[in-house]
């Protein structure tokens, strides 16, 4: 009986032990998962695989992209919000974070409280995009007419709440113009219309401009961003144009679940910032007219709460028109 309790006893204290080697070990030790709460083959898939296979190498573990679009961007951020606190899926997400919040009734999670912030990863700005048969040329001369015509001007955007749409609420409420914001499914069709003569204006990227530009179907009136385009560089911004201030551009960041260790979320921060830095990875991301933003977690943390403020006070002064 003895032999067989001093067995049971040795057995239990050998389980304990290596449970507790298992516990411990350091992280990360299997594969990552990010999640891209929107459709594959999208921007968002370039822009996280842009940086993904360094940050795999800093880490030293797999990383896995999953791509899980749906309820604009609310499904796989919710995923991700109800993921184990543990470092091994993480959040690739833009601007309808903060967004989401004011469009939406109500939502599984509650940005930022739900999420543990790591860092801004990367910004770009818009092109600002005209029918070719457009009598306007600048800004000046846009704001010119629309405070003369209210409602008459037309801004085609990829969806409420989209950065296209916050862009042209933006130059609304900086030059006290009324213009008309058109709804789409994507920035597809919104340059697509524009393209067509049915619509004046839309901000999108330029990578979506410019085949339209090359057949001389759209022209450009300006960057929505602080800096000009690398692509068009004598292309000048909305503010040397005269609208002091005015800066738009899209943003994307890395979160996990909130109750991250900080351990780990300093861990994640810090092979972000390798990853980043990399000369290849800036050449990619400039290709799209893309900026590395690199911030702490602790910055990225009010810039969520500062967006989602800003952007309640916009959305709730004005909705789109919605295309059938």
């Amino acid at each position: 009986m003895n032999f067989s309790y001093q067995k049971l006893s040795l057995g239990l204290l050998l389980l304990f032990t290596l449970g507790s080697g298992f516990a411990a070990q350091p992280y990360p030790n299997r594969p990552i998962r990010i999640i891209v709460p929107f459709a594959a083959g999208g921007g968002g898939d370039f822009l996280v695989r842009a940086w993904s296979e360094k940050f795999s190498e800093a880490l030293k573990q797999p990383v896995i992209i999953e791509n899980r679009g749906g309820g604009n961007t609310t499904v796989g951020t919710e995923a991700v919000a109800r993921s184990a606190p543990d470092g091994y899926t993480l959040l690739f997400v833009s601007t309808s974070l903060s967004t989401n919040p004011t469009l939406m009734a109500s939502l599984p999670y509650k940005t930022p409280d739900d999420f543990a912030p790591i860092s801004l990863v990367l910004s770009y700005p818009f092109g600002l995009a005209a029918r070719s048969t457009l009598p306007e040329n600048t800004i000046g001369e846009i704001v010119e007419f629309a405070k003369k015509n209210p409602g008459k001007i037309t801004i085609a955007n990829s969806g409420d709440g989209s950065a296209s749409h916050l862009s042209a609420l933006m130059l609304e409420d900086a030059t006290g113009t009324d213009m008309t914001t058109i709804a789409y499914r994507g920035a597809g069709p919104a340059i697509t219309d524009v393209a067509a003569g049915h619509v004046d204006l839309t901000f999108t990227g330029m990578s979506q401009i410019k085949p339209f530009l090359d057949n001389k179907r759209v022209k450009l009136i300006a960057s929505s961003g602080s800096k000009r385009l690398y692509s068009n560089p004598d292309l000048k911004t909305i503010s040397e144009q005269g609208i002091k201030d005015y800066n738009s551009f899209v943003w994307w960041g890395l979160l996990a679940p909130a109750g991250t260790p900080k351990e780990v979320v300093d861990k994640i921060y810090q092979a972000l910032k390798i990853s980043i830095a990399s000369p290849e990875v800036v050449k990619r991301i400039s290709s799209i007219d893309g900026e590395i933003k690199l911030s702490s977690p602790q910055e990225f943390d009010q810039f969520l709460r500062d967006e989602v403020a800003r952007y309640k006070k916009l959305l709730t002064k004005k909705k789109s028109a919605n295309t059938p």
